[in-house]
């Protein structure tokens, strides 16, 4: 089991309205301002995304935040993929 390196974006330039548009065409609340995704793997396959959201003035994601989205994400991946086969 494992997981792909996770993403941090820089923020989106223009300000609030463009953050706005882009969480509510994606589904996620409208406050968000910063995302950070990893991947699920087990097995080898692809199981699909971890996405961590931080709304308002929250600070940007970091370094270790990626380490811990990682670690959460290789230990719920293969308990997922157990699940899938039931």
């Amino acid at each position: 089991a494992g997981t792909g390196p996770g993403a941090l974006a820089p923020d989106r330039p223009g300000g609030e309205e463009p953050a706005r548009e882009w969480a509510v065409a994606h589904l996620w609340p409208e406050t968000t301002r910063h995302a950070l995704c990893t991947v699920l793997r087990s097995r080898g396959r692809t199981l699909g995304v971890l996405t961590f959201l931080r709304v308002g003035s929250r600070t940007p994601f970091d370094r270790a935040d990626r380490a811990h989205a990682e670690c959460v994400a290789a230990h719920i991946a293969p308990l997922l993929d157990l699940a899938a086969r039931r």
